[in-house]
């Protein structure tokens, strides 16, 4: 079985503490999995302001053990970013409350505390695509500019588990991850186009948590069932956004919930309604395409199934404010 068991909060000497256990060799902030362990990396960003970032991209090939125990002294935080694919099973563990997931994928955003033991247990063969952050209340209050943030923390730290959903990953996160783990290795503005992602990640995740706190019924009203059926249709609607959707009638059917139920949860899980969430997911992937500089308008529009240029143009223009034109034009 493959573990990490660390309680110091220094993540360039965890990354160097695991290559040294699994021996293998750090290169540039980043180590290649051995490929008996994973297949994928494990790297080490430097964020502004003197934050630090773990990447972890892999597909375990043993079952797994990453776990961080309480530490004495001063708290730090953790804030993770991560897309797990569970194959068989995953135990999520934070002091003495679990949380059991299995064959299913899972998309969270959410904070833990140096004072909690925390620990994912997994099998063989599920997917792990994480960013961890690590963070003081210093920081956060200073660069953010929240001014209750011993509130806002406490307050959040002390669901533990039971609320571990309370961030999904939209497709807007998605996107940014992507660009995290995907950014090619050559490009010269590689370091700052993953540090910018991350910090966006980062603001975006505290402004939402913000606003949540200061509504009384900031829960999401849901059971971790219903959470789990949510993302489910979620992920199988984003799986491939260049194919057509599946209906509604047939993402209830996979999930075994009603139409009207899944329309309902849907809405209270991401903010939108199923196919304006495509939409946007939709027109989040001609973005991306658009600013890498290798596409054309045209080219982007009928890789989405667009067959008249006018209509993707008006629907880029109506998400972004922008034409995609100009888009490419001002990149």
């Amino acid at each position: 079985m493959f573990r990490i068991d660390y309680s110091y909060m220094d993540y360039k000497r965890l990354m160097h503490d695991v290559a040294e256990r699994i021996q293998a060799r750090v290169h540039n902030n980043q180590l290649i999995f051995p490929p008996e362990i994973a297949t994928g990396h494990y790297s080490f960003i430097q964020l502004p302001n003197g934050l630090q970032a773990n990447i972890l991209n892999c597909t375990f090939h043993q079952d797994w053990l990453i776990r961080r125990r309480k530490a004495p002294g001063e708290e730090f935080y953790t804030l993770r970013f991560d897309e797990l694919t569970i194959r068989d099973s995953l135990v999520v563990t934070i002091d003495d409350e679990k949380l059991k997931e299995g064959n299913t994928t899972k998309s969270v955003a959410y904070l833990t505390s140096s004072f909690s033991d925390w620990s994912y247990f997994g099998s063989a063969g599920g997917t792990f695509k994480g960013i961890q952050v690590l963070f003081n209340k210093n920081w956060l209050a200073r660069y953010l500019d929240i001014n209750t943030v011993e509130n806002v923390l406490s307050t959040y730290i002390s669901l533990k588990a039971e609320n571990i959903n309370i961030e999904p990953l939209d497709s807007k996160y998605k996107q940014w991850m992507r660009t995290v783990m995907e950014t090619d290795e050559e490009n010269p503005l590689r370091l700052a186009v993953i540090q910018n992602r991350i910090m966006l990640m980062i603001e975006r995740f505290f402004t939402h948590l913000y606003d949540k706190m200061h509504n009384p019924a900031f829960r999401i009203p849901l059971s971790s069932e219903d959470i789990n059926r949510v993302m489910q249709v979620e992920s199988i609607l984003t799986k491939d956004i260049y194919q057509s959707p599946p209906s509604i009638q047939e993402l209830a059917r996979m999930t075994a919930i009603s139409e009207s139920k899944l329309k309902k949860d849907f809405k209270t899980m991401y903010g939108f309604p199923i196919y304006e969430y495509y939409q946007k997911a939709r027109m989040q992937a001609a973005q991306d395409k658009l600013l890498t500089g290798k596409f054309s308008v045209k080219e982007v529009a009928m890789e989405l199934g667009y067959a008249n240029l006018s209509n993707f143009t008006i629907a880029f223009k109506k998400e972004f404010g922008v034409l995609p034109s100009q888009l490419l034009s001002s990149h």
